[in-house]
């Protein structure tokens, strides 16, 4: 990744007295600010795909490479910030990284999906709202998991699971779910502790984690915060 550029500053730096440690702490430095720079920009093209072009196979592709890029991106500035502190130069810590992009509109099977969800969710807590994340973050999470979610006969599968396992949700529900204690935590990024497990998507969630937990990882991985996935794992430890 480093050029004649590189070499020509910490050579410069070294000639000027610093030793050749502090030299590469200093450059690294500046790395991981413009590395910062350059993630916030493509984040932000990430959410913004070209008006003349539509379809779900194309945005897919275009906030799929994004993500991807940013994700090296993080990769750099990680090693950077390593290096920079390795010489004794401090480095501010990375803000979260923000939910990367805004999800385009659900398929036809996507929103079937959803009113299936949300139909089983509101049986098992009642017409409660949502937590304050609201929609926006059940179109993110559906999004993520769009391909392992529209299989055919989906619905049915999550239907017997949630018949099936309505003794451990209701339980899930009580301990974090509308109501619950951590109904109350504080709004901390990217939203409050156990968010998910207040949302519809819980269910579809539990049933993936217990089902097809590798996969759900996997399509996790690089879209939304891990943090979210983590304490969804938590409340949803029936996974046997």
């Amino acid at each position: 990744m480093r050029g004649p550029g590189y070499y020509l500053v910490t050579d410069m730096l070294v000639a000027a007295g610093h030793t050749r440690e502090q030299a590469s702490a200093a450059v690294a430095r500046i790395e991981w600010d413009v590395l910062d720079a350059v993630q916030g920009t493509v984040s932000s093209t990430g959410r913004r795909f070209p008006a003349d072009r539509d379809g779900d196979g194309y945005t897919d592709g275009w906030h799929d490479s994004s993500i991807a890029v940013n994700a090296r991106l993080a990769e750099f500035a990680e090693r950077s910030r390593v290096e920079a502190e390795r010489g004794g130069i401090s480095v501010p810590s990375a803000p979260n990284p923000p939910i990367p992009f805004s999800p385009p509109p659900p398929s036809p099977e996507l929103r079937d999906v959803r009113t299936v969800v949300e139909d089983l969710f509101h049986g098992l807590v009642g017409e409660r709202p949502y937590d304050v994340a609201g929609d926006e973050l059940t179109d993110h999470v559906l999004y993520a998991v769009r391909w392992l979610v529209t299989e055919p006969g989906y619905t049915d599968h999550l239907t017997a699971f949630t018949r099936d396992r309505e003794r451990e949700l209701r339980q899930m529900f009580a301990d974090f779910g509308p109501g619950s204690p951590h109904d109350t935590d504080p709004d901390v990024w990217p939203v409050p502790r156990y968010v998910l497990a207040r949302q519809p998507e819980s269910l579809l969630l539990a049933h993936l984690l217990t089902h097809k937990h590798l996969s759900l990882a996997g399509a996790w991985e690089d879209v939304l915060p891990d943090v979210l996935l983590d304490d969804m794992a938590e409340a949803w430890p029936y996974r046997s």
